[in-house]
C-alpha cells in the first residue's frame, strides 16, 4: 500500500494515452498483418526469403525499425501533453490533495515515457514478429524449413532482450529533448510543441547575427545535431574489430551447407557485440543529459507547485 499513489499515477498515464500506446499500434499491426497476408510475402508470388529463420529475423528488424520511429514521434506528443494534462481535465486539485509532491508526480510521468513506454513498444515488436511467423505458417509451402512455435517464442525473447537494452539506452540518451518539450508544456501547454523547435531556431539565428558567420556555422545547431545522433564514441567504435564480426556472416546459404541455424548465428553475434557496443556509449554525456532532464523536471514542478493551483 506504500506505493499506491505512485502506481495510480503510472496506471493513469497509460490509461489516458491508451490510444497512442495500445490502440494505434494494435490497428497498425492488424493492417500490416492483413496486407502481408494478402500479398503473400512468403508465397510463390515473388518469394523474398528461402528460410523461415531468415524471414523471422527480417520481420523482427522491420517491426523494430517501424515501432522505434513510431515511439520516438509518439513520445514527443506525449511529453508535450503529460505535464499539463492535469490542468485540462480538472484533476490537478485531486493530485495536489494526495500525499505526493509535484516533483514526484512529474517525475513519475517522465519515467512512464522513458522506461515504461519502451517496454510497451517492445511488446508490439514481438507481437508483430509473431504475426509475421503466422503468415509464414499459412504459406508454409514456400518455407525452406519450418520453425516450431516454441522455438520462435524463445528466439523472439532472445532478440527482445537485446532490443530492450538498446531501446532503454537510446531513450536515456534522448531524455533532454523530451524533458525540454515537457518543461515547456508546464508553461505553454500545447504551444510547447511549436516552441520546442522555435526557441532553439531563434537562438541559432541570434547566434549567427551576433557572430556574423553568414549561417556557415552554429555552435548551438552543431551541439543539438550531434547530441541527437552521436550516442556512441565513433572514434573508438571504428577501431573495435569485434564489432565488425557481423560482416563475416555468410548470408548465401544452400540446403546442404545449412548445418547451423542462421538464427542462432545472429543471436550469438548480437550477444557478443552488445556489450562491446555498450562500452562505446558516451556514458558521461548520457549522465549529463539525465542531469539536465532532472533540472527541467524540477523547475517545471516548482512552477507548478507555486503558481498553478487548478
Amino acid at each position: 500500500m506504500k506505493y499506491k499513489s505512485e502506481l495510480a499515477i503510472l496506471k493513469k498515464e497509460l490509461i489516458e494515452h491508451k490510444g497512442s500506446f495500445f490502440i494505434a499500434p494494435a490497428i497498425l499491426s492488424s493492417i500490416f498483418f492483413v496486407l502481408l497476408l494478402m500479398q503473400g510475402l512468403f508465397g510463390s508470388h515473388g518469394q523474398l526469403v528461402s528460410f523461415a529463420d531468415e524471414a523471422l529475423i527480417a520481420s523482427y528488424m522491420s517491426n523494430t525499425i517501424f515501432f522505434a520511429i513510431y515511439m520516438g514521434i509518439t513520445l514527443f506528443f506525449y511529453y508535450a501533453d503529460a505535464f499539463s494534462a492535469d490542468r485540462k481535465n480538472n484533476s490537478l486539485l485531486f493530485w495536489k490533495s494526495m500525499p505526493i509532491s509535484d516533483l514526484k508526480i512529474l517525475g513519475l510521468k517522465f519515467i512512464v515515457g522513458t522506461l515504461v513506454v519502451p517496454i510497451v513498444i517492445l511488446g508490439w515488436i514481438m507481437i508483430g514478429s509473431v504475426l509475421s511467423y503466422l503468415i509464414g505458417v499459412i504459406n508454409i509451402g514456400s518455407f525452406g524449413e519450418f520453425i516450431a512455435p516454441w522455438t520462435v517464442i524463445l528466439f523472439i525473447l532472445k532478440l527482445a532482450s537485446v532490443t530492450l537494452i538498446m531501446l532503454l539506452v537510446v531513450m536515456l540518451w534522448l531524455t533532454p529533448f523530451y524533458a525540454w518539450v515537457a518543461f515547456l508544456s508546464v508553461f505553454f501547454k500545447k504551444w510547447s510543441i511549436a516552441l520546442a523547435f522555435v526557441i532553439p531556431l531563434v537562438l541559432i539565428v541570434m547566434e549567427e547575427i551576433i557572430f556574423f558567420d553568414g549561417l556557415d556555422h552554429s555552435f548551438i545547431g552543431s551541439f543539438l545535431s550531434q547530441r541527437l545522433v552521436e550516442i556512441f564514441d565513433m572514434t573508438t567504435l571504428a577501431k573495435d574489430s569485434q564489432l565488425h564480426e557481423m560482416d563475416n556472416i555468410n548470408f548465401d546459404f544452400e540446403d546442404a551447407q545449412r548445418t547451423t541455424s542462421f538464427a542462432n548465428i545472429v543471436i550469438d553475434k548480437l550477444y557478443s557485440n552488445l556489450w562491446q557496443l555498450l562500452s562505446h556509449v558516451k556514458w558521461v554525456s548520457l549522465m549529463g543529459g539525465l542531469i539536465i532532464s532532472g533540472v527541467f523536471v524540477y523547475v517545471g514542478s516548482e512552477y507548478r507547485r507555486r503558481f498553478i493551483q487548478g
